[in-house]
């Protein structure tokens, strides 16, 4: 054998090695976190709509609000708005167990006002007044769950992606809302109007930020392994 042939044989060799050899499942993917506010513009502090009540009121009080517009007066930000990513690829999903979700029928109001699941978490719904509720999602399924008395309880599986109103039956103004993903990259905004969502693929990605009553807002975010990422979201409101 020639010094070249010698050569030659020994490079493909190589590359037959190296195009066989298994990819290392041990190494973690590249994963980081974005983290946000979401505020309100302008000066004046908006209220949530309230309600007069004529059900129950001697147990539910006569005055309810909605929970559709909660603004914090040190921050300005605001409250129950949703936090998720858009069009994430199935491959990017990691294969855990959704997280069980809760709502609690208590005081007359669903506690908390909105909640982020993914598809396939159970939903458990409590009813911790002495008093019939119902938990009744509407959307992309119908889910009526009777709790007719305190401490009852019930659960169900939120098998299909999207946005589900919930409404006692009972009690109008009872009103909550269930954000349903394929995957978990979503979160909540807390009194602050600040959310965080750990474990995001690396890349380049959509994040959308709905609420309930100043609508939707697009950003594109770039995430880097091992990097926590903010964003500020800025609605104004014309208190129409």
């Amino acid at each position: 054998m020639s010094l070249h042939t010698g050569f030659l044989v020994g490079v493909l060799a190589m590359l037959s090695c190296r195009v066989d050899e298994p990819r290392d499942s041990s190494i973690p993917a590249a994963t980081g976190s974005i983290e946000g506010t979401v505020r309100l513009l302008g000066e004046t502090l908006p209220e949530p709509t309230r309600v007069t009540n004529t059900t129950d009121p001697e147990a539910c009080g006569r005055e309810h609000t909605l929970q559709d517009l909660i603004v914090s007066p040190e921050t300005r930000g605001i409250r129950y708005a949703i936090a998720a990513l858009r069009d994430v690829p199935s491959a990017a999903i990691p294969p855990t167990e959704p997280k069980r979700v809760v709502i609690d029928n208590v005081g007359c109001q669903f506690s908390p006002h909105a909640v982020v699941a993914r598809v396939g978490a159970t939903l458990e719904a409590l009813n911790s007044d002495p008093l019939l509720h119902t938990t009744h999602l509407y959307g992309p399924a119908n889910i009526n769950i009777s709790l007719p008395v305190k401490g009852a309880r019930s659960t169900r599986t939120l098998e299909r992606p999207g946005t589900y109103a919930v409404r006692c039956d009972i009690h109008g103004w009872m009103q909550a809302l269930i954000w349903v993903d394929p995957h978990p990259f979503h979160a909540v905004t807390d009194e602050r109007g600040l959310f965080r969502i750990d474990g995001v693929p690396a890349g380049n990605h959509v994040l959308q930020v709905w609420h309930e009553k100043l609508g939707i807002q697009e950003k594109e975010v770039r995430v880097e392994d091992g990097v926590t990422t903010s964003v500020s979201i800025e609605y104004s409101y014309s208190g129409n």
